[in-house]
């Protein structure tokens, strides 16, 4: 009976047990056996899906795991920031293998040695080092500074030295290889970041301050070695000035002051017109009978500031530490100097010749005639040159003995200082036509004059000037230059302007002026002046009828090749007639004054 109890007891036990292991298998049939761990993080009795989010909140991959130390200051830094993720399949596939491998009875002892012991398995996981490059990069714009050169500041004229200052940058990639293995080991430490020092490009100023300081240490003085009586100069340049014209430079690292030789040339530049003087040619007569040259005024050298040696010597002068520095300027001879021949210049005839006649003219209006033609007396235009009528007559003031004289001023004549030049003008214009010179610039007058036509000169054929704005200009185009000589015939009024040079067969063709679009003027002028006596009146001018001239002129070579084809366009407005009357007296009624 005993035996029969405890057969049934062992059975029953066996029974329980195998429902235990049963039942047991059945709940883990999905799930990871108990006792498996992953780093220390129980993943047992759980399926994969909920081990997995077990293992992402315990294994701390969003927690701080590295310090990384900078200079200054120090970063927390998680796994996840640097790349590194967990591979949860690959990491708990063989924690789900535990207890599954092997057969049934070898199960049974893995899944008892799991209940006792446990087991630990190390986690997958997968490390992106493009992100922790990355990040790297980020922290490095916190950490990185560039270097500061050394340069030289001005207090006022007092040079003063900003040292250099070195800059630093974070090495990613020998920062990433002391990261790495504690974070692909999950391994907590402190990292020191590793920094490059950058040294500046220019590291000593201190050359620049010496230099600057001999150059600001007192006013610069710029004179003429040799001046002339009335020479401008000389010049002072504090340091206040010289400060603006101080330029700094590196050379291999190292800074250096000098003078700006381009603001020094600016400088020069702007003395060099009061420092310049023309070279004075010689003024000639020709004597037709033995084909020489007789001098009637001697040449003389010109000048001229030579800038870029002035430069080079203002620099040497400093770098000896002399405050004074001549200026560089050299002789410039004139292309016709007082001893050239005849043969030397190829001046061997008379080329044109232009004549006009002034009749009849008020003593002041002779008088600026014959003044004025003596400043052409003698006139060498050297080849290629523009002869400007303004350049050579000067100034026309009452100082340079002009008269006053008639001049044409709007709708009457008036009184000016130098009435009658443009008689002048007009005799140089006709022998620069006949010649076959090109004609640059020549303008015709407001209204005819009358002088300009007498003796067959022809409408047309006149030029008025009015300097500086209203010039007359001519271009010597012979190979040779030409000489102008000016006469005039006492018996008749004639003023004639003569050119020599030595002939190159060119011919020139002109006809009759074409006259067009003839307008008669308007009534008569009556204008009051008190100063004049009662009743009287005077006729001031006389009517002008208005038109336009054209005239034509063809210049051809010694080929017969025709060179220039000019037409000359005059349009002058009508002049009316002008009457000047004193008190009591009563103009025509028609008549109105202006």
């Amino acid at each position: 009976m005993k035996t029969r109890l405890l057969l049934v007891c062992i059975c029953a036990l066996l029974a329980l047990l195998l429902g235990s292991v049963l039942a047991f298998e059945w709940y883990h049939a999905e799930r990871i056996y108990p006792g498996a761990r992953v780093r220390g993080v129980d993943v047992g009795g759980m399926r994969p899906g909920e081990a997995a989010a077990a293992l992402a909140d315990g294994l701390g991959l969003n927690d701080s795991l590295v310090t990384l130390r900078g200079p200054d200051r120090s970063w927390g830094i998680r796994p996840t920031d640097l790349g590194l993720r967990l591979d949860a399949p690959a990491t708990l596939a063989p924690a789900y293998n535990l207890g599954r491998e092997f057969s049934w009875s070898g199960n049974m002892l893995v899944h008892l040695e799991l209940l006792l012991l446990g087991f630990d398995l190390p986690p997958v996981t997968v490390y992106d080092e493009r992100v922790a490059r990355l990040y790297l990069e980020t922290l490095a714009e916190q950490v990185d500074f560039p270097p500061t050169d050394a340069s030289l500041s001005l207090d006022g004229a007092i040079p003063v030295v900003n040292p250099a200052q070195p800059g630093r940058r974070l090495d990613v990639e020998a920062t990433l290889t002391a990261l790495t293995p504690s974070v692909t080991g999950l391994t907590p430490a402190e990292v020191d970041v590793v920094i490059r020092e950058i040294p500046p490009s220019v590291a000593d100023a201190e050359p620049a301050r010496a230099e600057a300081q001999l150059l600001l240490d007192g006013p610069l003085t710029l004179l003429i070695a040799n001046p002339l009586e009335g020479d401008p100069g000389p010049w002072t340049l504090p340091p206040e000035q010289l400060v603006t014209m101080l330029v700094v430079r590196t050379e291999d690292g190292t800074l250096h002051a000098a003078l700006d030789e381009e603001a020094l040339r600016a400088y020069l530049e702007e003395l060099a017109p009061a420092l310049a003087i023309e070279p004075l040619n010689a003024r000639f007569h020709f004597d037709e009978d033995t084909g020489q040259l007789e001098p009637i005024s001697a040449s003389s050298e010109g000048r001229t500031l030579d800038v870029g040696a002035s430069v080079e010597r203002i620099v040497r002068e400093l770098a000896a530490d002399n405050r004074f520095a001549p200026l560089v300027v050299e002789a410039v001879p004139p292309c016709c100097p007082d001893s050239a021949s005849a043969e030397e210049l190829g001046i061997a005839e008379l080329v044109a010749e232009g004549e006009s006649y002034f009749i009849g003219s008020p003593s002041g209006r002779d008088h600026n005639i014959r003044l004025a033609a003596t400043k052409f007396d003698g006139v060498v235009v050297p080849p290629g040159e523009t002869f400007s009528f303004n350049h050579h007559l000067g100034p026309v003031t009452a100082e340079e003995g002009y008269d006053e004289s008639y001049i044409t001023a709007g709708e009457q004549l008036a009184i000016g200082i130098g009435g009658g030049i443009c008689q002048v003008s007009t005799t140089v214009f006709r022998a620069a036509f006949w010649g076959g010179y090109p004609i640059t610039e020549r303008w015709y007058h407001y209204q005819r004059v009358g002088y300009y036509e007498l003796r067959g000169g022809g409408v047309g054929m006149d030029a008025t000037v009015y300097s500086p704005n209203v010039d007359f200009k001519f271009v010597n185009d012979r190979t040779y230059p030409l000489l102008i000589e000016t006469e005039v015939e006492e018996a008749t009024h004639r003023l004639i302007f003569r050119f020599y040079s030595t002939d190159d067969g060119r011919r020139v063709e002109s006809e009759e002026p074409v006259i067009s679009d003839e307008t008669e003027p308007g009534p008569p002028i009556y204008q009051l002046h008190e100063e004049m006596a009662a009743g009287t009146v005077v006729k001031w001018q006389s009517a002008v009828d208005g038109l336009t001239a054209t005239v034509v002129r063809r210049v051809y070579d010694a080929a017969g090749n025709l060179i220039y084809d000019d037409v000359i366009v005059s349009k002058y407005a009508p002049r009316r007639a002008a009457y000047h009357y004193g008190p009591d007296y009563e103009p025509p009624e028609e008549e109105t004054e202006p």
